[in-house]
């Protein structure tokens, strides 16, 4: 099957299988953004793979591991929490009980910043408001942004802590009250999720237990009704706050075509860890619609319905679906965790973005190329733009930018092959591009 764009690209169908079921990469047609390029020298380190096709798992692990804590012993007295860069006052651990600790207004890095943390007694009211963690998780605390890599060091208080692999100045002997936190496989180890409202709900929106025919949710946005599909674990947890992956089309496509393609072919490798959204444009083009308006009530639904780790919210769209990616996640600053786009084009590219993580695709047989895919997203991040390796015939490389912040890497997958979310290398049946994508997005 072939689709045209607005721009005439031809998309080849490319079959792939990823365990037990087969993936479809249907055709369409795609414009590209503007091209530009840097000229400062130097590259990531990067994997390439050609006919024999070893597939690279990469991605940058981002972020740094803290490890300590405080701890107060138990009878003593300890003032003032940890803070880097803040103030935290009036936490005094007395018997081994930590209450009132309150660290407001600074920026946390590395450990955890909530009052102190106490061994052998319980903890209390410890709360950390206004924060923004960097390099290290943050765990029960509100209005604060977890980015970077795994806490290994102090646990925070004013959280639950549950199924993480937080170590070090970790509360022990006594019980710790406060927001809700689990540990989830595959999403950093971390005992840091940020819980949505619908936690602790029976679900009612309609869950597709099948990718091949996934069962439409309506709703209705500025008088226009749109339709995705939801997919959740058959083994679902309302206590459990879940990965959520969005997932768009390409022009000409709509929901149908992103489950159908094992929600390109994270859906089997997932293992039940992650909820997936697939998204439908107006009349298949992006183009059309308030897409803003639209992505903002899909997100407010699900959360109010199913547990979602609101931390960990991300993106992957392809062709036009890919740029309408980079809209959303240009707009919606802080609301977005990563986002990975392939050959994306045909909606006008955003001229500014706050610091993602993105990982990006394109094939020699397109006109895609890293200048039109990820040097914008290599710049907005502070990372050093250069020319990057090239794939060899009948295979790819996938190659990290250097000089990107530990939370906000870029990488760049090249391919030799045609217009496809899912290529393949010569040879073989099954699609590597899964191995990129899944521990791209479950370093965050």
């Amino acid at each position: 099957m072939s689709r045209t764009s607005p721009n005439t690209m031809t998309r080849s169908t490319v079959s792939a299988t990823l365990g037990p079921l087969a993936l479809v990469a249907v055709a369409f047609a795609v414009g590209c953004g503007d091209d530009t390029s840097g000229s400062a020298s130097g590259t990531g380190g990067s994997t390439s793979s050609g006919a024999s096709s070893a597939s690279p798992t990469g991605g940058s692990t981002g972020g740094t591991s803290s490890t300590g804590g405080t701890s107060a012993a138990s009878g003593g007295t300890a003032t003032g929490g940890v803070a880097t860069g803040g103030t935290a006052t009036g936490a005094v651990a007395t018997g081994g009980q930590a209450t009132g600790g309150v660290a407001t207004g600074g920026t946390a890095a590395g450990g955890s910043s909530t009052g102190g943390t106490a061994t052998g007694g319980s903890t209390t009211g410890g709360t950390s408001t206004g924060g923004r963690a960097n390099g290290g998780r943050s765990s029960g605390g509100t209005g604060g942004r977890a980015a970077g890599g795994a806490d290994t060091g102090g646990a925070s208080t004013g959280g639950a802590s549950g199924g993480g692999a937080d170590t070090g100045g970790a509360s022990t002997g006594g019980t710790s009250t406060g927001g809700a936190s689990t540990g989830d496989a595959g999403a950093g180890g971390t005992g840091d999720a940020v819980p949505s409202e619908g936690c602790g709900k029976t679900p009612s929106l309609k869950n597709s237990t099948t990718n091949s025919n996934p069962s439409p949710i309506t709703i209705n946005v500025s008088g226009t009704n749109r339709e995705y599909a939801l997919r959740y674990p058959s083994d679902y947890d309302n206590t459990h706050p879940y990965r959520l992956i969005l997932d768009l089309h390409g022009y000409g496509g709509t929901y149908k075509e992103t489950a159908g393609e094992d929600y390109f072919g994270l859906w089997s490798v997932s293992n039940n860890t992650t909820i997936f959204i697939a998204l439908s444009a107006v009349d298949t083009d992006w183009r059309n619609g308030d897409n803003l308006a639209y992505v903002d009530a899909v997100l407010e639904a699900v959360q109010g319905d199913l547990c979602i780790d609101t931390s960990r919210v991300m993106l992957e769209g392809f062709s036009q679906g890919a740029a309408e990616a980079w809209q959303l996640a240009c707009s919606r600053p802080g609301v977005f965790r990563a986002a990975v786009g392939h050959s994306g084009g045909g909606v006008t590219n955003p001229s500014s973005c706050e610091p993602i993580p993105y990982l990006g695709s394109g094939g020699l047989q397109e006109n895609v190329t890293q200048t039109t895919q990820t040097d914008q997203f290599a710049r907005w991040n502070g990372c050093t733009v250069a020319a990057l390796p090239t794939a060899p015939s009948g295979g790819h490389v996938c190659t990290d930018y250097a000089g990107c912040p530990a939370e906000a890497p870029v990488r760049w997958c090249n391919y030799d092959g045609p217009h496809t979310p899912l290529p393949t290398d010569s040879g073989e049946r099954s699609s590597w591009m899964p191995s990129e994508t899944w521990p791209f997005f479950t370093q965050f």
